[in-house]
């Protein structure tokens, strides 16, 4: 880890990583646990599976939105659609491989994954707009930290 105080742009991305972990964590818990009393193991491991690759999809694009927060807007501007792209092409490349293995596909609950899908990014929506709500973001100037 660097020495170096963490910028203004990139705390406020940290923390809008950091709510957006958190209300989608809560929700997906609470989804998991409904489905796993509800329908069982396999409706509990696909709401699972659905929560968690949309808690990957969010945490990997704000992660580099935390990385490159400093970044003049054009670099933060191509991080952004670079990291976007990467993550629907591998996610459509599993999704691909998926479609193709029939056996592969019998245990999951379709609608146990698609609420849990739903639920994980309801709750990091919600979370990520509460925590910027609440952000105090100067209107002209950012403070200066030389030294």
């Amino acid at each position: 880890m660097s020495d170096k105080p963490m910028s203004p742009a990139a705390r406020r991305a940290q923390r809008l990583l950091v709510g957006g972990l958190a209300g989608g964590h809560l929700v997906a818990l609470a989804v998991v646990a409904g489905f796993a009393v509800a329908g069982g193991a396999s409706a509990a491991a696909s709401a699972l599976l659905g929560a968690g690759a949309t808690l990957v999809f969010y945490t990997v694009g704000l992660g580099v939105q935390v990385a490159v927060a400093d970044a003049p807007p054009r670099t933060v501007l191509w991080a952004s659609l670079a990291s976007y792209v990467l993550r629907v092409s591998v996610f459509g490349l599993l999704l691909g491989v998926a479609l193709t293995r029939v056996d592969a596909q019998a245990w999951v609950d379709d609608v146990a994954l698609v609420v849990g899908t739903i639920g994980a990014l309801l709750g990091w929506l919600v979370a990520e707009v509460w925590v910027y709500s609440r952000l105090r973001i100067p209107t002209y100037d950012e403070p200066r930290h030389d030294g």
